[in-house]
């Protein structure tokens, strides 16, 4: 039976090349932002398709205008959420080419604001109860400065008109959110550092599949460290509270960067 997967944590965090990675293992498909979850939620409530609050409708447009007539109140939310990305998997979308995988063992989204959103958790844990999650983590300032590159892109519309320090406070926003669906589900739950992926692919690669427990095929960990380059350290400090400071913490993250020689 094919299992659901949803990444979560916050945007600029390499939830992207994750997608990338996971989707080398031919026995998974992630898709970029279907907004699935979301979309389906919409749908079980009666309510018109519209962008999440806290995201675009960029992805939820495509999912709609491509998948429309598969929502069905004929169906479970667990049989739409299938028939619905197993859709975007063989047709592709602006972001991932058409892909077959006729062994199949996990299916999901990255969507890492919304999987943490306490009503769509409320959601899936009711319709996708043996659902597992990815939880992706960067620093904040990273983050942040992610933020910044990406607006300065045509269609950039990640958090604008905020400060960098508004940034940094919604990065520790959506943590949280990801460290409550931690303690709600301790064992469903996979953290790991963009930082630590990027370091060691393979290492960490090998560590997630063991999570879904799928064999860390050779050529697919070969792959994932030929994709994969060094993370940027940050070498900005940014404002920050002690909230912020805690979270990062138990991350293992120094927010006050070191003085150069």
């Amino acid at each position: 039976m094919t299992r659901i997967l949803f990444i979560v944590g916050n945007k600029r965090s390499g939830t992207s090349h994750l997608v990338r990675l996971l989707n080398l293992h031919p026995q998974v498909f992630v898709s970029h932002e279907s907004d699935i979850v979301w979309a389906l939620y919409q749908f079980a409530h009666g309510e018109p398709f519209q962008s999440h609050p806290w995201d675009s409708d960029r992805g939820l447009r495509h999912t709609v205008q491509s998948c429309g007539d598969l929502f069905s109140t004929e169906r479970s939310a667990r049989e739409n959420l299938l028939a619905i990305q197993r859709r975007l998997m063989e047709a592709g979308t602006p972001f991932l080419p058409p892909q077959t995988k006729p062994e199949l063992a996990w299916i999901g989204d990255k969507k890492p604001f919304q999987h943490g959103d306490p009503r769509l958790v409320r959601f899936i844990r009711e319709h996708f109860p043996d659902a597992q999650f990815l939880h992706i983590v960067r620093h904040p300032f990273s983050v942040a400065l992610s933020s910044d590159r990406f607006n300065e892109r045509h269609g950039g519309d990640f958090w604008l008109g905020l400060t960098r320090a508004e940034k940094v406070e919604q990065w520790t926003f959506h943590e949280r959110h990801a460290l409550a669906l931690r303690v709600q589900l301790p064992d469903r739950v996979h953290s790991f550092r963009y930082e630590d992926l990027c370091a060691h692919p393979g290492a960490e690669l090998s560590r997630v599949f063991a999570f879904l427990g799928l064999p860390a095929v050779g050529n697919v960990l070969e792959d994932a460290a030929r994709q994969t380059r060094p993370a940027t350290q940050p070498t900005t400090v940014i404002e920050y509270s002690p909230e912020t400071a805690r979270v990062a913490e138990g991350y293992g993250y120094r927010l006050q960067l070191p003085t150069p020689p």
